[in-house]
């Protein structure tokens, strides 16, 4: 087996198994205008546990989101449910990091930097790396650039 190939056994997922809900919702810039609407979605070739599940991220339940405000709950796609492991704030599809903790990789997340940043002239971007502590993908420190 290659290193491209996924492996053949995927690391077992804590919690049970459950249908993965499809929502949508409408994200809305500072201003509060309409900026966007993102729905439930599988994230193409992010593989974090080696064997090719689907990562699907479903948008919190929450009327009109923000930038600032946008979080995803996350599922990894077995057969026909998913396991949720937790939840990741980011304005575009996680990226995989160079780690991998308890069996799954590393996730790399950009986010809208909070006003009271983005305010002092930076560019309002924050970065975080999320790594899974056996039952949920936790976030490490938040780098503004």
């Amino acid at each position: 087996m290659t290193n491209d190939e996924p492996s053949p056994d995927p690391p077992p997922l804590p919690g049970d198994c459950v249908p993965i809900p499809h929502l949508s919702a409408r994200v809305r810039d500072r201003n509060g205008e309409l900026r966007w609407e993102v729905q439930t979605h599988v994230v193409p070739e992010l593989d974090v546990d080696g064997c090719g599940s689907p990562v699907v991220l479903v948008p919190l339940e929450v009327f009109d989101l923000t930038e600032e405000s946008m979080r995803w709950r996350l599922f990894v796609q077995r057969g026909g449910c998913g396991h949720e492991l937790g939840t990741i704030s980011g304005l575009d599809d996680p990226a995989l990091h160079l780690g991998s903790s308890h069996g799954l990789r590393d996730l790399h997340v950009v986010s809208a930097a909070p006003a009271a940043v983005a305010d002092t002239g930076l560019q309002g971007l924050a970065s975080r790396v999320y790594s899974f502590d056996g039952r949920r993908y936790v976030p490490g420190p938040t780098r503004i650039r």
